[in-house]
Formats: structure tokens, C-alpha cells, sequence
């Protein structure tokens, strides 16, 4: 059952409005606020601390790699790609390839066929480099055996790992580089995959010019029997008739007989060239066949295949049969092999035309040099007789002595298809380690020490929503910022003491307390257009900010300058201004609400302070918030403000009741009080959309208990500024 009767007026409760757009500002919590680059700095400052031991662990980071990591030391050479010295030697193929001319996709193409599983291989075996611990991963022990395909996968990646190659700038010089853990493995590894890589390009295309050799020599022996039959039957004739010599020109038929034999011996000369380019052709592998035809298709997939067998070379020896990249390559392979395999019977039907072309040219030459012949045998001419053996003889002759010119010709182009490649510089042991790179990573990791301490602090910083610079109430709240109020000794806060500090006559005295109080004094004054609050609400947004602390010692404050003020406790749950002046509290607000006591039954005068008047809470009432939101309430403020200058209301935390929000009508302005480094900005928002939501003017922010040797306080007041706010006793002892 309640104490008091209930007011005889209804209750009056400040009607809702919505804010103002100046008043939505900082609503957002600061979330669109902008950040400058003078603000980042004193975050950087501010936990100076974290990025130097980033920094130092960073550098560590790097010390450690360096410690740590193996020395390696890379080798390079440099070849020069040049024309074939034996294409101007070759037997015609009737294409129309031109191979003076190195363009960047054969380059590649090269680059490529250095970096193939094959002469990887082939250097491993030549250095055994399977049995080498230089090669071979620091402290492995596992015996590599060549048999097996796992091994030699293994193997082969270990030696593309340290393999570099690359076209130096626009030239045709290739850059081989190897880095190995001993500089002379280095050097070794290069000029053996050189040695590798010319043999190689010299065996592959010698292997086709010495078919094309072979099958010279096998028709050269057919034609050395021919030769010497015609010539046995030129002898024979001549022996019969006793011909010494003849004049052959005088003879229409026997001219006839010289052409149309000549004729005979071109086309069979056209038909072994066409034989033997199609037995080269039958013979020879793809890539020497793409070659030898010119045709632009097959050398096209000539080049795609070599480079799709690197990279799955590579790929391989990385990640695996299983990679999913593998499989699309070796799917494109097989396309590429079907592709090539068409085109190559394509070629080769090609060539094959050609040479039944040149067998019907030739047979149908011959049947007409046979008829040509019957003719001159019929009119009974020795002497055609002779000059027909005669010059079968020399056409034979003639044949063969072009074949073997073309079978000199291939041994000098097997020989000279090796001077297409030119080594520059032999790959000689480097005497400094290029890895690790000492000064690089110590760089490195100081860098990135302090990009993560710099992060690590915004982060930070991000993260702590606790009020503690004019920066995070102005700017981030769109606050105003009306006072700070430094951190002291419990004691200091006591009514008698602040006013023995803030009044002592002693020459020189200081109450850095005092003055702080004194600057809030005067905005307030200053934070209303026109005249100044007299009616002025103190509270805060949560229990512990030290609001009553500041509304005791302020209204002491207004007091000594002279001015007529009341300091009203409407903290009706937990009253302490009563124990702070050390007065009675049996009589108080509740009484002059309920009419149990009129007001100058309840004020109590400050004996100290003659200006200085005090309304206690009096006894716990049932209903807080009923009271202060009656209209006993709004008559007793507005009675008082004829007999006192100021009026300053105590009131509960905003958030914890809504005591606050119910008295925001009967003042002129209210005073949020916020503890330095406690209170968060969600929870400021909240309050203060809470007291403008109920009608308040609200007059802008005390940061109250501020350190002032912290560093958020110093470099936004200035280090000069503790100073100055020390005792001016203190810095004179």
C-alpha cells in the first residue's frame, strides 16, 4: 500500500516528436563519418606500442628466414637460335616453308622442348643426379630408382623446380637458369641440358635426312646397273658397224629420239624426287614430317602439341595424374594427335598423287620414245641404232651422277643442322648465393611487422566503442562537446573540500578541479542562443558515470560566482546529494510533491555557500516516475525559477529508468554526463535519442574521470595542457 496518496493533478508526460534532421546526425552512430589522415596518425600513435612489437617481430620473422633458409645459387647461360645453316643444302619438298625466319613461336616452341620431361631426364641420368645429396632434398634419404615412373616423375619435378628459360628482351637468345644448392651443380646442371638440348635438335632432324640417304643409296645402286648395261650395249653396237663417229644431227628422227629421251631422263628424275620425298614422308615422325611438308597446318600442331607436352610435363611432376587441368590437357592432346594423324594422311595422299603423276608421265614418255624407236629401227638404220644406246648411255649417266650429288648433298645437311644453335655464354659457378636475399626479407618483414601492427591497431581501435576523445562525441556522435572534467582523488569531490580548494587564499593556489568546472560553467552559459539555461537537467546514460558528482560541484561552482541556485535531488530511487552536504533527508521532493511539506519547508541552505540551496530527494516514494511527471512537479519548477537564478535537477541514469525522460519538460536544457573510456557510443546514442525523442534540448556533453596522461587526452588538448593543470603549489615546491 502506498505511503503517499496519489497527486491531485494527473499526470503529464512530455508529448513524443521526432527529432530534427541537425538532431538525426549522430543517430547513425558515426558509421558514414569521414576518417583523416591526421586521425589515423594518432591511432598510430596511439598504440605505438603494438606496431613496434610488430615490427620487431616482423623483422625476427625475416632474421629467422634467413637463418634458416638454405643457400642457393643460381647459374645462367645464354643460346643463340639461329637459322638452319643446312635449308639452303635441303632437297626441295616442293614446300613453301621459310625457316630463315625465327619467329616468336618458334622461340617458344623452343623454350619449351628445353623445359621437356625428356631432357630433363636425359640431364638427370648424364649427372646422376638421382644419386646427388645437393640435388636431392636436404636430409632425404629415400633411394630413387629410375625404373619406376613415380620416381622419375619425382625427379623430374625436383629439376623443373630450380629450371628457368625465357626469351632475353626481343631477341633470339634464350636465358637458361638453374638454382641449385651448389654452385657448381649449378653450373653443371646448364651446360649439361644445353649439351642435351643440341644433341637432341641434331639427332632428331639427322635421323630424317639419313632415311632420305638410305633410300638414295638403294636407287643409285639400280641406276650403276642401268648405267652399266646401256653403256655394255652403246659398246656393242658401235663394235658391230664399226662406227667411229657420226654425225647424229642430220637426222630428223634421230632429234626426235633426243628430245623425247631427254624428256624421259627429266621425268624420271621427277618421279625418284617425288619418291623419295614420299618415303621420307612415310618414314619420318610428325614433327619432321611437319617439317619436310611445309605444310602450315601440320606445323602449326606441331608447335600446339610441344607446348601442351610441357605443360603437362609440368603439371604432372606438380599436382599429379589426377589434377583436373591434367585431364583437359590430355583430352586437347588427343584432339591435337587426331588432328595431326588426318592431316599427316592428308600429305602423304598428297605426296602419293604426286608420284603416280610423275610414273604416267614417265610411262607415257617412254611408250612414246619405244614407238619414236620402232620407227627408226624399221628404216634399218645402224646408225640410229647407235645413237639410241648412245644416249641412253649418257641419260643414264647423267641420272646418276644428279643422285649423287643429292646423296652428298644430305650428308652435309645431317651435319650442318646443328649449327642452328649458338652457345653465348657457358654457365659458369656463381660465387655468391642468390637466395635468401638477406636485406630483402629483413625489409620485408619490417614492413610487414608494421602494416599488421597498423592494421592490428585500427582494428583495435574499430572495435572499442568506448567514449574517449572529443573526436568520438563530436564526430562520431555529432555531439556537442561542453566540458572535461580530469580524474582525482575520491576525496577531492567532497562539497567541503572543493570549495576549501576552489576558494583557499592562499597566494598562487590552484584547483585544476575547480577551473575544469569553472570552463563547464561557462559553456553552458554559452550553449543557448539568446539567455542562458536556468533551469538545467544533469544525468547520464548508465549508473557509475559520475553525474551527481558533477551536478554537486557545478552547482557549487554557479554558486560562487555569485549567482542564486538550487540544486534538486529527483533522484527519487537512490538519493545521495543529502550525504554529499550532510543534511537531513526526512523531508524533501516527495514531500512537496505529495503535499506533505511545502517548498521552503523542504530546501535546506548551504551554511558555507549562503547563495547555494539544496531540495533532497526526502523519503523513498512508490511511484518515481508518477511524481516527476505530475503537474506538482511542473508548478514547483516553475514557482522556483522566480527565486533562483539556476535550477539544476540530479536525475537518474537515462537508460536505467525513465525518470530523465519524463523532467526533460520542465527544463530549459539537459547535460549528458559520460565517463571517460566507459561509456560506449551505442549506449550514448541510445540515450540521447531517448531524451530528443522526449522534447529535450539537449546542451551538449561532459566527459567526466578523463586521464589526463593518456594518450587519446594528450594529443587532442596537448601534453602542455596537464601541465598547466597541475598545482601551481606543486610546480613551485
Amino acid at each position: 500500500m502506498s505511503v503517499y496518496p496519489p497527486p491531485s493533478e494527473p499526470v503529464v508526460l512530455p508529448e513524443y516528436r521526432e527529432p530534427k534532421e541537425p538532431e538525426r546526425s549522430f543517430l547513425s552512430l558515426g558509421l558514414n563519418d569521414g576518417q583523416t589522415l591526421q586521425h589515423f596518425l594518432l591511432i598510430g600513435k596511439k598504440y605505438i606500442w603494438l606496431v613496434l612489437v610488430c615490427a620487431v617481430l616482423g623483422t625476427g620473422a625475416g632474421f629467422m628466414e634467413n637463418a634458416t633458409s638454405p643457400k642457393e645459387y643460381r647459374s645462367s647461360a645464354n643460346i643463340e637460335i639461329t637459322q638452319d645453316t643446312a635449308d639452303q643444302f635441303r632437297v626441295d619438298t616442293g614446300g613453301g616453308y621459310d625457316s630463315g625466319y625465327i619467329d616468336v613461336a618458334k622461340l617458344d616452341t623452343e623454350i619449351a622442348i628445353l623445359k621437356s620431361s625428356t631432357l630433363a631426364m636425359a640431364t638427370i641420368v648424364s649427372l646422376h643426379l638421382d644419386q646427388n645429396k645437393d640435388f636431392l632434398p636436404p636430409g632425404s634419404n629415400y633411394v630413387f630408382d629410375l625404373n619406376k615412373i613415380r620416381d622419375r616423375h619425382a625427379l623430374i619435378g625436383m629439376f623443373e623446380g630450380g629450371l628457368a628459360a625465357e626469351r632475353y628482351g626481343h631477341t633470339n637468345i634464350l636465358d637458361l637458369s638453374y638454382t641449385a644448392r651448389n654452385p657448381q651443380l649449378a653450373a653443371d646442371i646448364c651446360n649439361t641440358l644445353i649439351a642435351n638440348y643440341v644433341e637432341h635438335n641434331f639427332s632428331q632432324n639427322y635421323t630424317a635426312t639419313e632415311q632420305v640417304s638410305n633410300w638414295l643409296e638403294r636407287q643409285l645402286g639400280d641406276l650403276r646397273k642401268r648405267l652399266e648395261a646401256s653403256q655394255e650395249h652403246m659398246l656393242t653396237v658401235q663394235k658391230d658397224i664399226g662406227l667411229v663417229g657420226i654425225d647424229q644431227t642430220q637426222s630428223i628422227v634421230l632429234s626426235r629420239l633426243v628430245d623425247i629421251s631427254h624428256d624421259v631422263t627429266t621425268a624420271e628424275s621427277q618421279r625418284l624426287v617425288a619418291e623419295a620425298r614420299l618415303v621420307t614422308m612415310q618414314s619420318a615422325p610428325p614433327d619432321v614430317l611437319a617439317t619436310l611438308s611445309g605444310d602450315p597446318v601440320l606445323m602449326g600442331l606441331k608447335e600446339r602439341m610441344t607446348s601442351l607436352q610441357a605443360d603437362y610435363a609440368n603439371l604432372n611432376a606438380k599436382y599429379g595424374d589426377k589434377n583436373p587441368k591434367l585431364l583437359e590437357i590430355r583430352s586437347e592432346m588427343a584432339e591435337v594427335t587426331e588432328t595431326m594423324k588426318r592431316e599427316q594422311g592428308i600429305v602423304i595422299s598428297r605426296a602419293q598423287e604426286e608420284v603416280n603423276a610423275a610414273k604416267q608421265n614417265q610411262e607415257a614418255l617412254q611408250r612414246r620414245l619405244d614407238q619414236e624407236k620402232s620407227s627408226a629401227y624399221m628404216g634399218n638404220s645402224k646408225a640410229v641404232e647407235y645413237s639410241l644406246a648412245r644416249r641412253e648411255y649418257e641419260s643414264n649417266r647423267s641420272l646418276y651422277d644428279g643422285l649423287q650429288q643429292r646423296l652428298q648433298e644430305a650428308g652435309i645437311i645431317a651435319g650442318l643442322h646443328s649449327t642452328n644453335i649458338r652457345k653465348i655464354d657457358p654457365a659458369d659457378a656463381p660465387d655468391f648465393p642468390s637466395s635468401p636475399r638477406k636485406s630483402v626479407n629483413l625489409t620485408l618483414g619490417l614492413l610487414c611487422g608494421l602494416g599488421i601492427g597498423l592494421v592490428l591497431s585500427f582494428l583495435i581501435e574499430a572495435l572499442d566503442t568506448n567514449i574517449k576523445t572529443i573526436y568520438d562525441i563530436e564526430e562520431r556522435l555529432g555531439l556537442p562537446m561542453l566540458g572535461v572534467v580530469p580524474q582525482v582523488d575520491s576525496k577531492l569531490l567532497s562539497p567541503e573540500t572543493f570549495v576549501r580548494d576552489a576558494t583557499s587564499p592562499i597566494p598562487g593556489a590552484w584547483s585544476r578541479l575547480a577551473e575544469a568546472y569553472r570552463a563547464l560553467r561557462t559553456t553552458i552559459l554559452l550553449s543557448r542562443a539568446g539567455t542562458p539555461p536556468q533551469v538545467i537537467l544533469i544525468s547520464s546514460a548508465k549508473p557509475s558515470e559520475g553525474k551527481t558528482s558533477i551536478t554537486t560541484l557545478e552547482s557549487i561552482v554557479f554558486a560562487l560566482n555569485g549567482a542564486r541556485v538550487l540544486l534538486i535531488d529527483s533522484d527519487l530511487r537512490r538519493p545521495s546529494v543529502h550525504l554529499r552536504f550532510r543534511i537531513a533527508n526526512k523531508v524533501g521532493l516527495t514531500s512537496v510533491l505529495t503535499g506533505k511539506a511545502g517548498p521552503e519547508e523542504a530546501i535546506v541552505p548551504v551554511s558555507a555557500l549562503p547563495t547555494l540551496h539544496i531540495l533532497p530527494a526526502g523519503p523513498i516514494a512508490p511511484m518515481p516516475a508518477e511524481l516527476l511527471g505530475s503537474l506538482q512537479m511542473q508548478r514547483l519548477v516553475e514557482g522556483l525559477r522566480a527565486s533562483y537564478d539556476f535550477i539544476l535537477i540530479d536525475t537518474p541514469p537515462v537508460l536505467t529508468v525513465t525518470d530523465a525522460a519524463v523532467l526533460v519538460s520542465v527544463s530549459d536544457g539537459v547535460v549528458l554526463v559520460l565517463r571517460y573510456g566507459q561509456a560506449s557510443r551505442n549506449v550514448v546514442a541510445r540515450a540521447s535519442e531517448i531524451l530528443l525523442r522526449s522534447g529535450a534540448h539537449l546542451l551538449g556533453v561532459v566527459l567526466n574521470a578523463v586521464d589526463l596522461q593518456s594518450s587519446d587526452y594528450a594529443e587532442y588538448y596537448g601534453r602542455a595542457y596537464n601541465d598547466y593543470y597541475q598545482s601551481r603549489v606543486d610546480v613551485e615546491e
